[in-house]
C-alpha cells in the first residue's frame, strides 16, 4: 500500500448527520467508535456544505423531515449532482415508518443508498455506516490503484520522467493547437555528452545513476508547466508550452550551464558531464507532423555535437512557403 492508501486507510472517517434529532444523534455518537469516526451534526441542509467544505464526509445520514427544505429529495439530487460528492453514501433515516413505495422509488432512483426507520436501534445504524464505508474503503483502493496503473504507463521506469508513449501524445495535442492558433511552442531534445564512455570506462550502473540524477535534476529545474519526457537511451525531451524562441534559449542555457557545474555523483566518487541541446520553437500556425518536428529537434542535436558539444543549437521554425 502507499503512502496516500495508507493514510487514508489510517484517517477517520467523517460522517455528518443532516438534521437528526439531537437524542438519537448523541446514541449514534456513543455507537459508532469514536477511534475510527468523527460525527458532526448538521442541523439543516443549509448547515451542511460548510460542513463538508471543513471536514469533508464520506457518510451521510440524512432525516427526512428538514427544517428548511419540504423535501428531503431536493438535498439528495443536489448532493450526487456535486462531482465530489456522488459516490459518497447517505442513508435515510425516516420519522415515520414510509410505505414501502417510498423506499424502493428512492433506492431504485439511485440518490439515496439506504432508508430506515427512527425507531431502528443505532446499533443497527452503525451496522448499516460500517458495511457502506467499507464498500467506499474498496472503491477508493480500486481508485488508487487505478491511478497507480495510469501513472505507470506514462511513466520511464528508470527516470522517472514520463515515457516516449505519453511524449508522442503531448506532441500531437501541442501539434494540434499549432494548426489551429497563433501560439508559441518550444521544445529540447538533449542528451549527455560521451554517455557512452560513462558506461564502458565506469559501468553501466553508474551510466544508469547519471541518468536518474540529470532527469532528477531537470524536473526540479523546469516550470510546473513545463513536460519532461524520456525519449529513448539517454536522450531526453522538454516541452515548453506557450513559450518563445527567445525565452526558452535563455531558460535552456541557463539549465545547461546549471548541469555542466553539477556533480552528479558523490563527493568521493564524482560524476560531471555536459549536455548538447537540440531547441525548436514555433511562433506561427504550422501544418507540422510529430514525426517531422522529432527529425528538427535531432537535426539540431546533431548540429550542437557537430559543433563542438556542450551547447544549445535551436531554430525558430517557419515553414516552407
Amino acid at each position: 500500500m502507499d503512502v496516500l492508501a495508507y493514510n487514508k486507510a489510517m484517517a477517520k472517517r467523517i460522517i455528518i448527520g443532516v438534521g437528526i434529532p439531537a437524542q438519537l444523534s448523541e446514541k449514534l455518537k456513543v455507537t459508532l467508535s469514536p477511534e475510527l469516526f468523527s460525527f458532526f451534526d448538521s442541523p439543516s441542509a443549509r448547515d451542511l456544505m460548510p460542513l463538508i467544505k471543513d471536514h469533508g464526509v464520506d457518510l451521510i445520514f440524512l432525516y427526512n423531515e428538514l427544517p428548511d427544505l419540504k423535501n428531503y429529495e431536493e438535498l439528495c439530487i443536489a448532493l450526487r449532482a456535486d462531482d465530489k460528492l456522488e459516490t459518497v453514501p447517505i442513508l435515510v433515516i425516516s420519522k415515520e415508518e414510509q410505505k414501502s413505495e417510498e423506499r424502493l422509488r428512492m433506492l431504485n432512483s439511485g440518490l439515496i443508498d439506504g432508508f430506515v426507520y427512527s425507531r431502528t436501534s443505532p446499533e443497527e445504524m452503525a451496522a448499516y455506516a460500517n458495511i457502506f464505508l467499507q464498500r467506499r474503503s474498496l472503491e477508493e483502493e480500486l481508485e488508487l490503484k487505478n491511478d497507480l496503473l495510469a501513472k505507470l504507463s506514462i511513466t520511464d521506469e528508470l527516470t522517472g520522467l514520463y515515457n516516449r508513449r505519453y511524449l508522442i501524445e503531448m506532441l500531437g495535442q501541442e501539434l494540434h493547437k499549432l494548426q489551429r492558433y497563433e501560439y508559441n511552442f518550444s521544445c529540447i531534445m538533449f542528451d549527455i555528452d560521451f554517455y557512452k564512455k560513462i558506461n564502458d570506462l565506469r559501468g553501466h550502473a553508474l551510466g544508469d545513476l547519471a541518468l536518474e540524477n540529470l532527469a532528477a535534476f531537470v524536473k526540479k529545474n523546469i516550470r510546473a508547466s513545463d513536460i519532461a519526457c524520456r525519449y529513448g537511451g539517454d536522450e531526453i525531451m522538454v516541452l515548453f508550452p506557450f513559450t518563445n524562441f527567445e525565452s526558452c534559449y535563455v531558460m535552456v542555457e541557463r539549465l545547461r550551464k546549471k548541469i555542466e557545474a553539477t556533480n552528479f555523483g558523490s563527493p568521493d566518487q564524482p560524476l560531471n558531464f555536459t549536455i548538447s541541446i537540440g531547441l525548436v520553437s514555433i511562433e506561427t500556425k504550422v501544418d507540422l507532423t510529430v514525426d517531422g518536428l522529432l527529425q528538427l529537434l535531432d537535426q539540431q542535436l546533431y548540429e550542437a555535437k557537430n559543433s563542438g558539444r556542450n551547447k544549445v543549437s535551436g531554430i525558430l521554425y517557419h515553414p516552407a512557403l
